[in-house]
C-alpha cells in the first residue's frame, strides 16, 4: 500500500555531524520520520520516545484524515489494537499480587462453563496459558466471532468450544485473541468488575491516562482521533468492544508514555507500585517460542519469545520487549528496552506496515553507530508482497471454468444455513438475484452472489477490508443443497474454518 516514489530513500547515518551541524539522536530521528512521512505518503503517524525517564519525542506527522488540514499531534487518539493485551496481562498480574488468583489456577475454577474442543485441555488449561498463545489454536482462529458481530464477550467464550484445536496443547505458538477475551471474563469473575472498569480504576486513573478509553464509542469524527485508512481511503469507525481485553483500547502518545514509563521502572511510577517486581519479571519472561521470520533473521534476530502480553527479541545483543497491534485502518507498536532505559510508542492510521522500519530506526539510533535503511527495505518487501498478490489474483481468475451453469435454478440455493460455532447465514433470492448474509455480522457480511462456475459463486462483502470471496454449495445424494463453504483468502479472518449446513439437514 506504499506508493512508489521516483527517488531513492536516503540512508541517514547516526553521526554527530550532519550537513555541517551537530544533531542529537532525536533530531536525526525526527528528520528521518518527517522524510519517511513525505516519501511514503502516509496518512497520520505519531511517535513517542522516552529515555532515562524523560520524554524525548512526542510528535505527530501527517493528518487525521489523509489530505485534510487537521494534523496529528501527541494528543491524537489511535486505536492501539493488540497492544491492549499488555494491559490485560498486567491486570491478571495485579490479581496475583492481590492474592486473588494464581498464574497456575485452572480457568474452569473461575469460569465453570468454559469449554474447549478437547476435554483434557478444558480441564488443564491455566490462567497463564490464556496469555501466551499456547492453547492449541492456529493464529487468529475464532476471530470471526468478534469481528463486526453482535456477539458479546460471554457469547464468544461460550462459542469457542466449537473451534477445533489444531495443535497439541502448549506445544506450538498460535496467536489467540479469543483467549484474551476469556482472560477478561476471568477478571470479572474474580473481581465483580468488568475488564473495562478494572483497567480504568487500576491503570488509567492512577497513571493519569485521561484520554485513554477501552471503547471507541466516546469518539466522533470531530474528536482529535486519527481516522482509519485503507489505501488512503477513509474507513468508518468499527466497534471492537466484544474483543475488549484483546484489542479495544484507544489511546495517544502522551498517555502511553506514562504506561511505558511504568514498565521501564519495573511496575512502579511516581512512587506507586502497580506490579510487584516478581510479577513484573513473570510477565516479561518468555513462555513459548514463535517462528522467526526471514526478514527478522536478515536483521540478525535469532532469538524471540512470547511472554505474557509482550513479545521479546534480541537485537544486536540487547533485549527488546514489545507488542504490535493491528485492526482495519490502524497499526501500533509499544516497546521498551530495559537495558537502555528506553521506551517508545508508534501509532499509525493506515495499513502500510512502516512500524517495524520506525522501530528498528529507533533501536539503531541507541544501539548502533548508524541508522539502517529500514524504510527502503520495507518498501521493497511490500512491493514484493503486492506482486505476489497480483499473481495470486491472476491464478484465481485463470481457475474459472467458462461456459458452465449452476446445477439448480438460483432459487434452489436459497435457505437458512448454520455453522455450529459462527451461527446462521441466509441465502435469499429476490428479483433474479441471490444474496448471502452472515447474520451475526449482517451489516458488513452481506453480498450479492455472481455465478463463477458450476455451483460456485463470486461475492464481495460490504466490508472494504476484505477481498472478493467464493462460495461453493454442497449437495446430497438426491441433488438437494445441503450446505456451503467460503473461500476468502486473507491473513486475518479464517473463513475456511466455517462449514455452513442447511438448517433442515442439521
Amino acid at each position: 500500500m506504499i506508493k512508489r516514489t521516483k527517488h531513492v530513500f536516503i540512508i541517514l547515518l547516526l553521526s554527530l555531524v550532519v550537513h555541517g551541524q551537530q544533531q542529537t539522536r532525536i533530531e536525526i530521528l525526527d528528520e528521518l520520520f518527517s522524510k519517511a512521512y513525505s516519501d511514503f505518503e502516509m496518512a497520520g503517524l505519531a511517535i513517542g520516545i522516552i529515555k532515562d525517564g524523560k520524554i524525548k519525542l512526542a510528535k505527530g506527522y501527517g493528518d487525521l484524515v489523509y489530505g485534510e488540514e487537521r494534523k496529528v499531534d501527541g494528543e491524537t487518539i489511535f486505536e492501539i489494537a493488540s497492544c491492549t493485551k499488555a494491559f490485560t496481562a498486567a491486570a491478571i498480574g495485579m490479581l496475583v499480587d492481590d492474592g486473588l488468583l494464581d498464574w497456575e489456577d485452572r480457568v474452569i475454577d473461575y469460569l465453570p462453563g468454559f469449554k474447549l474442543d478437547d476435554p483434557y485441555v478444558t480441564r488443564e488449561i491455566r490462567i497463564i496459558d490464556l496469555l501466551c498463545h499456547r492453547a492449541g489454536f492456529n493464529t487468529f482462529d475464532g476471530d470471526l466471532l468478534w469481528y463486526n458481530t453482535n456477539y458479546t464477550r460471554g457469547d464468544i467464550v461460550d462459542k469457542i468450544k466449537y473451534m477445533s484445536l489444531k495443535n497439541s496443547f502448549r506445544m506450538k505458538y498460535g496467536y489467540s485473541n479469543v483467549m484474551y477475551v476469556v482472560a477478561g471474563e476471568v477478571i470479572e469473575a474474580v473481581t465483580g468488575k468488568t475488564w473495562d472498569d478494572f483497567v480504568q480504576e487500576r491503570f488509567f486513573a492512577p497513571l493519569k491516562m485521561t484520554a485513554t478509553k477501552t471503547t471507541n464509542r466516546a469518539f466522533t469524527k470531530e474528536s482529535n482521533k486519527a481516522q482509519p485508512h485503507l489505501k488512503w481511503e477513509v474507513l468508518e469507525f468499527l466497534n471492537y468492544d466484544n474483543a475488549g481485553p484483546a484489542a479495544s483500547i484507544n489511546s495517544n502518545i502522551n498517555d502511553l508514555m506514562k504506561w511505558v514509563g511504568m514498565w521501564l521502572n519495573k511496575g512502579k511510577l511516581n512512587g506507586e507500585e502497580f506490579l510487584s517486581e516478581k510479577t513484573y519479571q513473570k510477565i516479561t519472561s518468555g513462555q513459548i517460542v514463535p517462528k522467526i521470520r526471514e526478514s527478522e533473521r536478515n536483521l540478525g534476530i535469532n532469538f524471540k519469545e512470547y511472554a505474557l502480553g509482550w513479545e521479546i527479541f534480541e537485537y544486536n545483543g540487547v533485549k527488546v520487549i514489545n507488542h504490535n497491534g493491528g485492526l482495519p485502518g490502524y497499526l501500533s507498536k509499544v516497546a521498551f528496552v530495559p537495558e537502555l532505559n528506553l521506551g517508545f510508542v508508534i501509532l499509525y492510521n493506515n495499513m502500510s506496515y512502516v512500524l517495524n522500519a520506525a522501530m528498528y530506526s529507533i533501536l539503531d539510533a541507541y544501539i548502533k553507530d548508524e541508522i539502517g535503511n529500514h524504510f527502503e527495505t520495507t518498501k521493497e518487501a511490500v512491493d514484493k508482497y503486492h506482486e505476489l498478490e497480483k499473481v495470486n489474483l491472476e491464478k484465481r481468475a485463470n481457475s474459472q471454468i467458462k461456459n458452465t451453469a449452476p446445477s439448480l435454478s438460483l432459487e434452489g440455493y436459497s435457505g437458512t444455513y448454520n455453522d455450529k460455532m459462527y451461527g446462521d447465514a441466509t441465502v435469499t433470492f429476490s428479483n433474479g438475484q441471490l444474496t448471502l448474509s452472515l447474520l451475526p455480522a449482517k451489516k458488513y457480511f452481506t453480498a450479492d452472489l455472481i455465478h463463477w462456475h458450476f455451483d460456485t459463486f463470486d461475492f464481495k462483502f460490504n466490508d472494504s477490508f476484505l477481498p472478493n470471496g467464493l462460495i461453493t454449495f454442497e449437495f446430497g445424494s438426491t441433488g438437494e443443497v445441503t450446505g456451503f463453504k467460503i473461500d476468502l483468502p486473507n491473513p486475518d479472518f479464517h473463513f475456511y474454518n466455517l462449514h455452513f449446513v442447511k438448517r433442515e439437514y442439521k
